[in-house]
């Protein structure tokens, strides 16, 4: 019974990897992939604070705070992601720059999936992991797709905007098996989790006020990078983690961890944000 959970789980985390890409590149137009690049200085502040910063405040955080290898290596390999699916949402949620959301969440993903094998080494030496491996499964689980996704956008716009709500609701059930054959697999890591909530909830403090700060001055140029920056992308760090690391399941729990932490953070502020720029 067990094996074929843990089939249902991986099969479950590619689902939910390649779904999440799909239903984002269903969903994007040209403009929205150029607006980013609009404003060079946001770009290159984001590139800095998103693959060097915050990975570096995360190597900080694990040394100061002892913490066990699992919780160690879910919180560095969600460092070096960028990209979350949910970026453009809370930003709407704010009533800041939908169409600089999804060029920068596009733009963080692209550069995700081609850092991380080349990052993996240096961060996680003491893991045996191969770049060539994660850079593939990387490649036919999230860039394949979301390239796919955004050429049936580009020449076929009404077959994409027929079978979006359908990869969207597709992706929703896969997060959900995730979680269900998570919970199964490893019930006693995840009661034991508690132990890692003080440090998830600092690092995704911590991650969101360097975007934050970042932005400068500029109203929407903060609201932007806080929920860019902020939010990590859980996809990514739980398909590395669960297909390299399997003998570290917490690894993969503290990823989506961080993602819960940080979404039950940011909507309630993004709706204050929203509402005080409509008063």
């Amino acid at each position: 019974m067990k094996e074929i959970i843990e089939i249902v789980f991986n099969a479950s985390m590619f689902a939910f990897a390649a779904g999440s890409m799909i239903t984002v590149g269903l969903g994007l137009a040209l403009s929205q992939l150029i607006e980013p690049f609009k404003n060079i200085r946001m770009v290159v502040l984001s590139l800095i604070s998103n693959f060097l910063v915050v990975p570096l405040f995360a190597l900080g955080l694990v040394w100061v705070i002892p913490v066990s290898e699992g919780v160690r290596i879910g919180i560095i390999l969600l460092s070096i992601t960028g990209g979350a699916p949910f970026i453009p949402m809370i930003v709407a949620t704010a009533k800041g720059r939908v169409g600089s959301a999804v060029g920068l969440m596009l733009l963080l993903l692209v550069t995700t999936i081609f850092y991380i094998p080349i990052i993996v080494p240096f961060v996680l030496p003491d893991a045996v992991i191969s770049s060539a491996d994660i850079a593939a499964s990387l490649m036919y689980s999230m860039l394949i797709p979301l390239a796919l996704a955004l050429l049936v956008k580009a020449y076929f716009p009404t077959i994409a905007s027929r079978v979006l709500p359908i990869f969207a609701q597709l992706t929703n059930v896969s997060i959900f098996l995730v979680i269900i054959t998570l919970v199964y697999l490893y019930t006693e890591v995840i009661i034991s989790a508690a132990h890692a909530l003080p440090i998830a909830t600092l690092f995704f403090i911590g991650s969101m006020a360097i975007g934050y700060f970042t932005g400068g001055k500029n109203r929407h140029t903060r609201i932007v990078l806080s929920a860019g920056t902020g939010l990590r992308n859980t996809p990514v760090a739980m398909l590395v983690a669960s297909q390299h690391l399997p003998e570290q399941p917490m690894a993969t729990i503290v990823p989506l961890l961080v993602a819960v932490i940080g979404l039950l953070i940011l909507f309630p502020l993004a709706k204050r944000v929203g509402n005080l720029a409509t008063k």
